[in-house]
C-alpha cells in the first residue's frame, strides 16, 4: 500500500511539475478551499466562479462505475492554473472534490491534499490506482498543449 501511495505521490508531482512549467505563484490558502470546498458550495448555489478567477475544463476520465473530472482554476491574465480540482464521482455516492496545489505551494496544503485523498475504507488501493491512472491522464493534456 505504502508503494503504491509513493507511486501516486511521484506521478501527482510530475503532474504539477507540468501545470507549473510557467512561472506563477504558487497556490494560495484562499484558492486551495476554493478548490476543496468553495466550488462545491458554489455549484450547489448555483453562483457564478470566483471573482477574479476562471476554470478551464479538462477531459475526464470515465469507467463503468465511476468517473473523475479536472478543473484548472485560473487566474485571470494567466495562462497556467493555480490549481486544479479534481472531482471523484462513484456509482450511487455523491461527488469528492480534491484540490491539486502547485508543485511550489506550500507543505501544508500539499499536506492537506494528501490527507484528504485518504479515507475511512479499508482497501482504498483500487481507487488510488484509479486517481493514479487519471492524473497521469491529465498530465499527458497539460504536456500536450
Amino acid at each position: 500500500m505504502k508503494k503504491r501511495f509513493l507511486g501516486l505521490t511521484l506521478i501527482l508531482i510530475a503532474c504539477i511539475q507540468i501545470c507549473t512549467a510557467q512561472k506563477i505563484s504558487p497556490t494560495t490558502h484562499d484558492e486551495y478551499l476554493y478548490g476543496s470546498v468553495g466550488y462545491k458550495l458554489q455549484l450547489n448555489a448555483k453562483l457564478d466562479v470566483k471573482q477574479g478567477y476562471h476554470l478551464k475544463d479538462y477531459a475526464p476520465v470515465e469507467e463503468i462505475n465511476r468517473k473523475t473530472e479536472f478543473k484548472g482554476i485560473f487566474r485571470n491574465g494567466e495562462t497556467q492554473p493555480c490549481a486544479i480540482i479534481m472531482i471523484y464521482t462513484k456509482l450511487r455516492n455523491a461527488p469528492q472534490y480534491y484540490c491539486i496545489p502547485t508543485a511550489d505551494a506550500s507543505p501544508e496544503l500539499w499536506q492537506k491534499f494528501f490527507k484528504s485523498l485518504m479515507d475511512d475504507s479499508e482497501n482504498q488501493q483500487p481507487q488510488l490506482q484509479f486517481f493514479a491512472y487519471c492524473l497521469g491522464n491529465l498530465a499527458a493534456q497539460l504536456s500536450a498543449k
